[in-house]
């Protein structure tokens, strides 16, 4: 009899950060489910989501059936707290819906598989607040360049007159890519 494969180098670091439940269940569905919830939790580090968050959404991702807030505690070693905060927040980004049904006593989440939407929402909540916040924190930066030398200063004038070209061209580029996303 052959040895089931090795799990992926993802699961065993996951499983060592305790994110996924492992005991009393089947060793091959917890593993993909870790290895679901690794590939979410380093892929939502890129774009600054908190590792619960991502390890909810992995875990939702991972069930072929919807998910009650139940479900998701027995197999996440997280507080009912950042269960709550991360689906609330999964909810309000259009990561996560609620699909229950009019009989079931608790709400039930599965994932909404349009990615344009979780990315069109991501683009709002996210890189619009900052460039929004962005032009004007350039400005103060601009202020309190040293004067020290001329040489110098002039160096960071222009460094950071490039950076504001920067900052406005991906400000002109955020409808385009809205409405490309809105089209697709």
């Amino acid at each position: 009899m052959l040895a089931p494969p090795a799990p992926p180098p993802t699961v065993a670091r996951r499983e060592l950060a305790g994110l996924v439940r492992m005991d009393g269940r089947a060793e091959e569905i917890a593993a993909f489910e870790a290895a679901m919830v690794g590939f979410f939790v380093e892929a939502a580090d890129l774009m600054g989501v908190p590792k619960s968050v991502a390890a909810l959404y992995g875990i939702c991702f991972a069930a072929p059936e919807p998910m009650s807030f139940a479900d998701i505690e027995q197999k996440l070693d997280l507080s009912k707290g950042s269960i709550s905060q991360g689906l609330r927040f999964l909810r309000e980004v259009g990561a996560l819906k609620e699909v229950s049904a009019a009989a079931d006593r608790v709400e039930r989440f599965e994932p909404d598989m349009e990615l344009r939407k979780l990315a069109s929402r991501w683009l709002e909540e996210r890189l619009e607040k900052q460039l929004i916040s962005g032009r004007s924190r350039l400005q103060a930066i601009g202020k309190s360049i040293p004067a020290g030398r001329k040489s110098s200063a002039r160096i960071l004038k222009a460094r950071l007159k490039a950076l504001q070209n920067w900052h406005d061209r991906t400000r002109s580029l955020l409808p385009v890519v809205k409405t490309f996303l809105k089209l697709a």
